[in-house]
């Protein structure tokens, strides 16, 4: 009689615990730094579900850096920001480079979130279609660094005027914004 009910008292626990509601968002949103919404993957894996593109406020210009050096290993793919933020930032360190695209991402902190990376060339991409077009984040018509390397010298960037992709050398500066997954 007591196997029984402990195994009741057991069950009763296991069906009293409660899950957190998780906040759904859509694209165009305001998210929880105070950013947009533009890329929703339909489910929470690998960390996260959404991008969220930071203010204007946050915008800066920046070199991209590294010039002249290989940074193998960024990708172009939508979820590949953060970790080419992170090849970059670990090489830049070893340069001894300072206040740069990656950097400058990484070392923002806006509305309590420090989560912020640059994005690879099909997220940047992306904020363009989607948010730009739509006259959505008060983006300029002018160029826009991705995390996304091509070769030594050049890396990815696209123009907002008009969603071109094109490259630039390391050592020019563009406009920098932020973004973060979660």
């Amino acid at each position: 009689m007591k196997k029984i009910f402990l195994f009741v008292s057991l069950f009763m626990v296991v069906i009293s615990v409660s899950f957190a509601q998780e906040t759904l968002y859509s694209i165009g949103d305001i998210g929880p730094a105070k950013g947009l919404i533009f890329y929703d993957k339909g489910v929470f894996s690998n960390g996260w579900r959404y991008l969220e593109a930071a203010p204007l406020e946050t915008e800066v210009k920046a070199y991209w850096g590294g010039y002249r050096e290989d940074l193998s290993g960024t990708s172009p793919m939508i979820g590949s920001g953060k970790r080419n933020t992170e090849i970059i930032i670990g090489r830049l360190k070893l340069l001894g480079e300072l206040g740069r695209a990656a950097q400058l991402c990484t070392n923002l902190e806006f509305e309590g979130f420090s989560d912020w990376f640059l994005p690879s060339k099909d997220e940047l991409d992306l904020m363009y279609k989607i948010l730009k077009r739509n006259n959505l984040g008060n983006f300029h018509n002018d160029r826009y660094w991705s995390s996304t390397q091509f070769s030594r010298d050049q890396s990815y960037y696209v123009e907002f005027n008009n969603g071109k992709h094109s490259l630039s050398h390391k050592d020019q500066q563009r406009r920098v914004r932020a973004i973060r997954a979660f």
